[in-house]
Order: C-alpha cells, then structure tokens, then sequence
C-alpha cells in the first residue's frame, strides 16, 4: 500500500479506502506540501484494484508517474488497465487562443482529458461558470466510461490542487457548486472526493471578493468534508528530522466513532514518509 504509518493512524476500515460516500480535505501551505497525501492514495487505489481518476492542475502526469516508481507502482500500466483516469487540466489551462467562444473546447482521451481555457478569458462570472461547467462533464464523461453501472464502486476522485482554479481568476462561488457537483456525482458511484487546496493566511487570490474572502471559503469546503487533513510547516521553524506535521480530523458532520483524531510528525525521505508522535522522530508507528 501507501504509506503504512499513515495507514495505522487513519485506520480506515475497508482496506485502506477513503470510505464509501466521504470526502477528504487536504490543506496544506505553501512551507509544507501536503502533495505526498495525494500519493498515498492514489497507490491505495491502484493496488486495491479500484478506478482512481486524478484531475491534475498543478503537476504533469510524468509527476505522478516518477514518485509512483518510487513508491511500488507503475501508473502507465495501471492507465492501460483502467484503473487510473488522469486528467491534464495544466497544460491547457493557460495556453494561448485566439479568443474565448461561448463553447469551451474539451477533448477526452483515455487517460488523458485537457481543459482549454485561459486565465485571461475569466472575465465574469458567466464565463468561469461555463468552463466549470464543460470540466465538470469532462470529468462525468470519464468516470461513466469506466463504470457501467452505479454498483461498479469505490472510484475515487482527487483534484491537486484546486488552489489552481483560484489563482486562475475562477469565480468563488462557482468553484463551490463545481465541488458540489462532483460531490454529488461520486456519491451517486459510491466513491470518494479528495480535494487538496492551500490554505496559507497571507495569500488571498484576487478572484477573492469582500462578501466571500479565502477564510469562509475554506470554511465551506471543511463543512462539505467528512475527514480534514491539516499539513504544516513546524511552528519552532527548520528541523533536519523532521519535516513537518499533520492534523487529522473529522469534519462537522462527521460522526464516525473509529475515526481517531490526531497530531503527527512527518519525514519526507526519497521513497518513503514516515510518520510518528510528535517527539519521537526516530519511531515509526
């Protein structure tokens, strides 16, 4: 699997699975990557056998490819099998065009599927709706085409990082009905959302307004989260053994009573992450 420490602390109960019908905030700070999560769980979902589609803003698919090696699995033959769904939305997010018409292009391969947009043509919000809307069939397409039926479950569906739609110039309220929109359609498939999104305090996107700031923002994503997953940087600063720590916590309406909330520190290495108590970087639970 993944990260085996990490495993044993979120101690889900089917196989390491996101539980059926949940959703996982991950935030993280621009000091403290909370990319290695996004790992963890796309390599449960493919040596569990179970569809992962990873939607893809800020890396490139060679990203994911590279660290799953490292960490035990290979992502091309898991393409190649149907197990894994990658949709590229960096590379056309901030291409060049020769102008916005009212239908925004989207092509599907598979894996791949691109978004085509430009950071300049968001100029209301009728256009951010509408792109959000044609990449939210995107991403409907794709996950159809892989379950027949709404009993083909457990998919599991990760946007890194949608942080990216922000800065992009997006408009707020519009990313929230986006999320609730594939809230809704991975429950109808029995699946689960991870979404990772940064979460530092001093950086507010302009897309930003005064009635809907980045604080209520995050605070209506965590309202639609089961399980909220807090990375940060050390708060005594630099540390050579550790590299930082992790918060692990139900959601508002989260009322599972095996969950277990808690702090731990973490060691990124080249192929690994350990994970232990704070004050002991040197065990490994």
């Amino acid at each position: 699997m993944g990260y085996a420490s990490l495993d044993a602390s979120l101690s889900f109960p089917d196989d390491n699975l996101p539980p059926n019908k949940r959703s996982i905030l991950i935030t993280d700070t621009l000091s403290a990557s909370g990319n290695f999560l996004i790992h963890h769980f796309i390599v449960n979902q493919v040596k569990s056998d179970k569809h992962v589609v990873l939607v893809g803003l800020s890396q490139i698919f060679n990203h994911y490819l590279t660290i799953g090696r490292k960490l035990g699995v290979n992502l091309t033959l898991a393409t190649q099998k149907g197990l894994l769904s990658f949709i590229d939305g960096l590379t056309s997010l901030y291409s060049q065009t020769d102008g916005f018409s009212k239908s925004t292009s989207t092509t599907i391969t598979i894996p791949t599927a691109v978004l085509t947009c430009t950071a300049s043509s968001i100029s209301n919000s009728q256009t951010s709706k509408e792109i959000l809307q044609n990449f939210y069939k995107v991403i409907k397409q794709t996950i159809v085409a892989r379950h027949s039926s709404i009993d083909d479950s457990r998919v599991c569906l990760i946007f890194d990082d949608l942080s990216i739609l922000l800065y992009a110039g997006f408009n707020v309220r519009d990313i929230l009905e986006f999320v609730k929109a594939c809230r809704m359609l991975i429950e109808k498939y029995n699946g689960s959302l991870i979404i990772l999104i940064h979460a530092d305090e001093d950086v507010s996107p302009s897309s930003f307004d005064d009635e809907l700031d980045q604080e209520i923002f995050l605070k209506l994503l965590i309202y639609q989260s089961e399980y909220l997953l807090s990375v940060r940087g050390l708060g005594s600063g630099f540390s050579r053994d550790v590299s930082g720590e992790i918060t692990m916590a139900r959601g508002p309406k989260n009322q599972d009573k095996w969950f277990r909330p808690s702090t731990l520190h973490y060691k990124v290495l080249d192929n690994n992450v350990q994970f232990f108590a704070k004050g002991f970087s040197q065990g490994v639970l």
